[in-house]
């Protein structure tokens, strides 16, 4: 898998990580919001919401019907209180019962204490439901203070001296002992008489206004109930707080649903904002520590360091003590490879820039040496001839103009071998090719060697293909390989090592193999491996001139000009094998 499938998949599987952890909170949150909304309809409306709760939740044993702890608890925070009733009106189980309720109940007796048809001091409320093939009834109470209390006024008020409606004072401490208020409005709406009133409630009421309090006391903070005097047109207006202990007029009510979205969007934003946190600083530890790094490595190595920055502990940060990539550097893996790739060819071209630098200045040296001696020669020769206070003879001045023309030639070499090698390293092509038998090609090209009195007599041997070889070469070039071959090979070992030139057809392609093997003193490894090199060995032109030191340099470069290969085998004191390949 290569590196954009790993980050593709990285980063789809951080994104999908983020996604769960997103929905994991929000469910929650959601969660918790639905079951505070369901708290708050429980303490405000428990008649309706908590009756169906209480049977769902519920369990038949042995021991009859069980409810929930947490909504029996619940009924007691209401001041309620419950009973189970049977097919026949006996309550099975009870909690919170006052005294005063009866614990068995007539058909029309349960049904008038509902409606309101008989007097009872508890507002009712019923769910009836079959379970497990049993038929139960539940009775929910709660206290009621609004209709008793209501009625109190409107019995006990009276008109004082001033024609005004008065309360008596033990039904106003009542009143207030209830937190209740109390008003008296007249036909138009306009309040009569106020006792107790919150700044929430008005002084004038408007026949929607009225109804609107009656319907919907949750929108309001207050419940209210009222009482039309038909003859007088009078009403009488009566209330309490939903919650006991409040006062929603002294400050602007927020409903208990605001608060719960409040808090929990709050809180989620909060653990949105913390899952975020934290998952871009492990972002950051999984992927910005290692591309931070690769940064350092990538400085490092334009600083001409090429080995991987390490910890404190001198290891590689990228690898474990075993040489494995650590789990957070996997994914870059790849690239990791190209740094310490690119690291090793920076630091192999350092060596070898250091290599040929050493190899150019000795290179100098040695072209330097081998203009400078010939040139010296000439120079002297020429001082000599140039002093007016000797007579050379004849013979002498002879002699010294043929010394200077042969270091003048041997120079005019040096420098025709220099041009070759430059022109071979830009690359020329062979000026015009022609089609020759090597066979009888190179014993002609051995021959003419073989006749320089410098290599002595019979040391060259000659073994041709046992079948016709031709080429399309071009001799000039050709010639001059053998004759640098040649001549390596014999001036550059002892007297008597013999030269074996063979000439080798392959079976199986039109391909062929010129090998010059002698059985000298060989060369060792170094010197093998640079032998190709431009003037590696310099020539001491004192004592030879045959050589410019660029033999073997122009050798291979005419051979790979003419589309052939170079080789070469040699060991120390066991000889050299030197083939000219041509597939």
């Amino acid at each position: 898998m290569n590196i954009k499938r790993r980050l593709t998949l990285k980063f789809v599987l951080q994104l999908a990580i983020t996604g769960v952890i997103v929905l994991a909170i929000s469910a929650v949150t959601l969660t918790w919001i639905l079951l505070r909304f369901l708290d708050i309809s429980l303490t405000r409306d428990f008649a309706n919401v908590g009756l169906e709760q209480l049977m769902e939740s519920s369990k038949i044993d042995e021991n009859g019907i069980q409810f929930s702890p947490s909504l029996l608890e619940q009924v007691k925070k209401n001041k309620g209180w419950l009973q189970s009733l049977n097919e026949d009106g006996l309550v099975e189980s009870a909690y919170n019962t006052p005294k005063d309720v009866p614990n068995q109940y007539g058909p029309g007796e349960l049904v008038s204490y509902w409606t309101g048809a008989q007097p009872f001091p508890y507002h009712l409320a019923l769910w009836i439901q079959e379970k497990n093939g049993k038929l139960f009834t539940l009775v929910y109470g709660a206290p009621n203070v609004l209709d008793p209390l209501l009625k109190k006024v409107k019995e006990a008020s009276f008109t004082d001296a001033k024609g005004e409606t008065v309360l008596p004072e033990d039904l106003e401490k009542e009143i207030k002992s209830a937190q209740a208020f109390v008003q008296l409005i007249d036909s138009s709406g306009k309040a009569m008489l106020s006792y107790n009133r919150p700044n929430m409630i008005p002084t004038e009421y408007s026949v929607q206004e009225l109804a609107l309090r009656t319907m919907y006391s949750d929108r309001y903070g207050y419940h209210v109930l009222s009482s039309f005097d038909k003859e007088s047109g009078h009403t009488w207006i009566i209330g309490e707080p939903n919650v006991k202990g409040t006062d929603p007029g002294k400050t602007v009510r927020v409903p208990e649903e605001v608060k719960v979205v409040i808090i929990g969007s709050s809180a989620m934003l909060i653990a949105l904002l913390i899952a975020f946190v934290l998952l871009s600083l492990w972002q950051a530890h999984r992927f910005g520590a290692p591309m931070l790094h690769m940064l350092v490595w990538l400085d490092s190595i334009g600083n001409t360091i090429y080995t991987e920055p390490t910890d404190r502990k001198g290891l590689r940060r990228s690898r474990t003590a075993a040489g494995k990539w650590r789990r957070r550097y996997r994914v870059f893996a790849d690239v990791m490879v190209s740094i310490e790739k690119l690291s090793a060819i920076l630091k192999r071209d350092q060596v070898m820039r250091e290599e040929t630098e050493n190899l150019r200045e000795e290179w100098i040296a040695g072209v330097t040496h081998d203009l400078k001696t010939p040139l010296s020669s000439i120079t002297g020769y020429a001082h000599l001839l140039a002093e007016p206070k000797y007579d050379w003879t004849k013979e002498e001045v002879r002699k010294f103009t043929t010394t200077m023309l042969d270091k003048s030639a041997h120079m005019d070499m040096l420098i025709s071998d220099l041009a070759m090698t430059y022109r071979l390293k830009s690359g020329i092509k062979p000026p015009e090719t022609m089609e020759v038998d090597l066979n009888a090609w190179l014993k002609q090209a051995l021959d003419q060697a073989a006749a320089n009195p410098a290599y002595g007599k019979q040391r060259i041997i000659f073994q041709p293909a046992q079948t016709v070889v031709r080429a399309q070469l071009y001799t000039p070039w050709l010639e001059r390989v053998v004759n640098n071959l040649t001549a390596n090979a014999l001036l550059h070992n002892p007297s008597d090592t013999k030269l074996t030139v063979s000439l080798i057809q392959k079976d199986r392609d039109s391909g062929f193999i010129v090998q010059f093997a002698d059985d000298g003193d060989g060369m060792d490894e170094e010197t093998m491996i640079r032998l190709f090199e431009r003037y590696y060995r310099g020539t001491d032109t004192a004592t030879t001139s045959n050589g410019s030191g660029l033999g073997m340099a122009i050798s291979k470069g005419l051979i790979e000009c003419m589309g052939g290969q170079i080789a070469v085998e040699s060991h120390a004191g066991k000889g050299t094998v030197i083939k000219l390949i041509w597939s």
